[in-house]
Formats: C-alpha cells, structure tokens, sequence
C-alpha cells in the first residue's frame, strides 16, 4: 500500500495539485486496504487523512496503515471541508470527476470557496492498471475457486433444472471455499435465452439439448475472477459444434497472440476476424474483453476503438461469443494475464465442447 500512496504522490506533483480527494471505494481499498462501504482518502504530495465514520472505527485501525485515520461523527463528504488544510485559500483540491456526483460536488464547492475544485480522470487509474504481485495472487485465487464452481456445477445442471437453481448453486460453492459476494449478478442462460450476453438467471427451466452459458467469478480479498462457459445439456447438433468450435478458436488464437506492447484493438481483432470470416461477425457485438482486478470492469477494456498498449501486469479478459437471435449464443471466457512474451491463461476450467 505504502508505494501505491507514494506513487500516487509523484503524480499529484507532477499535476500541481495539493490534494486529491479519493471517494470511489474500490480506490479507497485499492491505497489504504480499507475493504468498508463509508471511507474518504485526502491525499497531498506529502500526507493521507482516512476519513470514515464509528461504525468502521475498529475495522479502520485494522486494515489502513501509513495514513492518519479520522473517525467522524457527521457525513464524510461535510467532515472534509472542515479540515482546516483543505479551507486556505487558492488549494487546488482534486477530485475523480468520473465517480464523485454533481450534487456532492456544489456541496464542496459551496463549503470550500476559497478551494479551486479541480477535475482529473485517471490518477489512481493509471496505478490500477497493472497489478503487482499481490494483486496477482488474490486474482489467481479467485480463478481458483471460479474454476472449481464450475467442475462441481457441471453435475448439477440437468434438463428440468432452473436457471435461477443453477445460479444460486454456483454462487454457494463459491462461498464455501472462501469467495465473497459476486460483484455481478451470476449468468445463466439457456436454449434462446443464451443469445443474451448478460442473460442473469430466470426462471427458465433447462431443456435437452439447449446450450447454456454459465458467466460468474469468485471474489477473493475483493479481487474478481470472471469465467464464462457455454455447456450443451445432451447431445450437440452440428450447427452448435460448428458455432462452438468457430468461438473456441478465436478465444484460442487471441490467447496465442496476446502480449506486452500489442494494441488492445488489434488483440480485438484477432479473434474478430476468425469469427467474421466463418460468417459470424455480424453476431459478435461486444468487444473482446476488458480488465480485472478491485472491479469486474477494469481497465483496459479490449475492444475494436481502444488503442491502449498491453502491458506486462495487466489482468485481462478474452472473451469472444456469438449470438443468433432465435437461436442461442455461445460464449468463452478466461483471465489471462499479460506478460513480455505471451500471456498466461489463469484459469484451468475445462473449455473443449462439454456435453452433459
């Protein structure tokens, strides 16, 4: 935590700003450890202040260090501006305009006149996107225990079973080997519903010989893991083995080519191109993947528009799928984590075409 503060530090520096004001939690957890619902971060070139309220109060001694924590009475965002480092005239204050609302905002900036309230996107961002070795190991034991989930699921899924029994199933054997709650609701999608990409879990009872397409992943520590697998419940006809296959070789090939200084748009284009030239690109409309870590959507995203290069530390998704309205959709997913020469697939989660 202590070199992500003191990086996080520099940046201010080289910005010009004597604080930054960190509201979005999974930033809060990402500097302090602090893993609560109410914590604020200010944050100058040379000091942090923890601010939360008495309900955290024994929880924020435990898990914040190197910063000076302030347990208050009133709501955070009003304790703040009664800090007196934060009242002197002319301190540029930044905030994370894409998380902190517009009503908090006239609130501070109608308590801090004197403060010149100062915009920034991407600070702890640009930190977030590569993982140390830390946040690679909780990542690896999410994946764990995803891939796990989904062994034992497999002998539960049977025509007549439910959706909604399905997911509920998954998302309590992932409890049980020490996941926390799900950051997304657990994807269940059978027969029709699978042309759906985010198809959460119904009522729907599975038939024979429908895909289903499972998407869920463990949280460990508050990192995610995020797989998705696309199962037939009897026996496949060819025109599934064909959509599967075509999917499964895109994944495949994508994976074989992912590394550190590709664009993340060109490892989108690698497995679009597999799936256009069988001809379904028509049907692939979401983008490759995106990253991991303290939240299921994290940078970088892997899309057709994103020119980021890939970086050794990134924890990325690649997932291609296709969708045929009327019909169903295939998808396949794994967390790979992007290296100087390749990239290492983290799950083991069988993915050859499994019929139950």
């Amino acid at each position: 935590m202590k070199n992500r503060v003191k990086r996080l530090q520099r940046i201010l520096l080289n910005e010009n700003l004597d604080f930054l004001l960190v509201s979005f939690l999974p930033h809060v957890r990402y500097l302090s450890g602090y893993s609560g619902s109410n914590g604020l971060i200010l944050i100058s070139p040379h000091a942090c202040v923890f601010l939360t309220d008495f309900r955290y109060k024994d929880q924020a001694k435990q898990q914040v260090r190197n910063m000076m924590v302030k347990v208050v009475e009133r709501e955070l965002f009003s304790s703040l501006t009664d800090l007196p480092q934060v009242q002197e005239k002319r301190v540029k204050l930044g905030f994370e305009a894409q998380y902190l609302s517009y009503k908090t905002y006239q609130t501070l900036k109608s308590r801090l006149p004197e403060c010149l309230m100062i915009p920034t996107e991407k600070l702890v961002e640009s930190l977030t996107v590569t993982k140390d070795g830390d946040e690679v190991a909780k990542i690896k034991k999410a994946v764990e225990i995803t891939d796990r989930a989904f062994s034992e699921i497999l002998n539960f899924i049977k025509p007549g079973t439910s959706e909604l029994d399905v997911a509920a199933e998954i998302e309590y054997r992932m409890k049980r080997q020490g996941s926390s709650t799900p950051y997304y609701q657990t994807i269940v999608a059978s027969g029709k519903r699978s042309v759906l990409p985010h198809g959460i879990a119904s009522g729907k009872k599975i038939l024979k010989n429908e895909f289903v397409t499972l998407d869920f992943g463990a949280v460990y520590e508050g990192y995610t893991a995020d797989l998705t697998r696309t199962v037939i419940v009897g026996k496949a006809s060819p025109r599934q083995k064909r959509i599967y296959s075509t999917v499964l070789k895109a994944q495949k090939l994508a994976i074989d080519k992912a590394r550190a200084g590709m664009r993340a748009c060109d490892l989108d284009q690698t497995a679009r191109q597999i799936i256009k030239r069988a001809g379904y690109g028509k049907y692939f409309g979401h983008g490759l993947g995106h990253g991991i870590g303290l939240q299921i959507h994290d940078n970088p995203a892997v899309n057709p528009t994103n020119q980021q290069l890939l970086e050794p530390g990134m924890v990325v998704t690649i997932e291609p799928g296709i969708y045929i309205p009327n019909w169903g959709g295939v998808r396949i997913e794994d967390d790979v984590l992007i290296t100087q020469r390749g990239c290492m697939v983290l799950n083991k989660a069988e993915k050859s075409l499994i019929e139950l």
